[in-house]
């Protein structure tokens, strides 16, 4: 018995998981002034709970469709938001808020995961919710090599926390949804995972991903 995320005690008999996932944003992309939903909430003045509330019912507009709009584009989405949170005013100032804060950089630690875990023969996938346009640019990045499979939402139609993106991520990297470790940095993108079966670990720095990781019975 292992807790592994979401607050959840999940039991996996001691069998060796066979495949880990990694989420892009928050994970192995990281801002150095943390969450967006916390920046976003509290430049908005609003409490981060309503922030997320609103986001996760409109960001099926940047994350689905090969004509989704980028995160810093999609201004019918912030529209769609900031009107759920009674705020629809603030748009433009909103939207230069959200055009200018840093694009994050690829964390050397994570890399440095991946080359370890692929060295040591483990299954490695990448399951992101990304407009088009952001799966063209995570496409460029160098460690992409490190993923036997690599999946984007609006490529695939699909995206967390729908079982049917896990599902189907699963099957492209040959194991069973049990055997499969996802680690996501929100709560939300990993809410089916008990509904699903796949074990999911809650992204909150490297060293204690490390100790997640070995919890489960991944040496490294």
């Amino acid at each position: 018995m292992v807790e592994v995320g979401l607050g959840v005690i999940y039991s996996f008999c001691m069998k060796k998981p066979g495949a880990i996932g990694f989420d892009w944003g928050g994970v192995i992309l990281q801002h150095i002034d943390g969450s967006f939903s916390n920046v976003a909430s509290e430049f908005l003045g609003v409490d981060n709970e309503s922030f997320r509330r609103a986001y996760f019912l409109h960001n099926h507009l940047i994350n689905k469709g090969a004509n989704s709009r980028a995160f810093d584009q999609a201004t019918e989405m912030w529209s769609n938001i900031l009107s759920e949170l009674g705020l629809v005013d603030r748009l433009e100032v909103f939207m230069k808020f959200v055009q200018a804060r840093p694009k994050g950089e690829v964390s050397q630690a994570m890399v440095e995961l991946l080359e370890r875990l692929k060295k040591q023969g483990w299954k490695l996938g990448l399951l992101s919710n990304a407009s088009a346009e952001g799966a063209q640019r995570i496409r460029t990045q160098e460690c992409l090599k490190l993923f036997q499979v690599t999946l984007f939402s609006a490529e695939i139609g699909l995206m967390k926390p729908e079982p049917e993106a896990f599902l189907k991520f699963a099957a492209e990297l040959k194991v069973p949804i049990t055997e499969l470790v996802f680690i996501d940095d929100s709560e939300h993108s990993l809410s089916t995972a008990e509904e699903i079966g796949y074990i999911p670990v809650r992204f909150q720095s490297t060293e204690m991903l490390i100790e997640q990781l070995r919890d489960l019975g991944v040496e490294i």
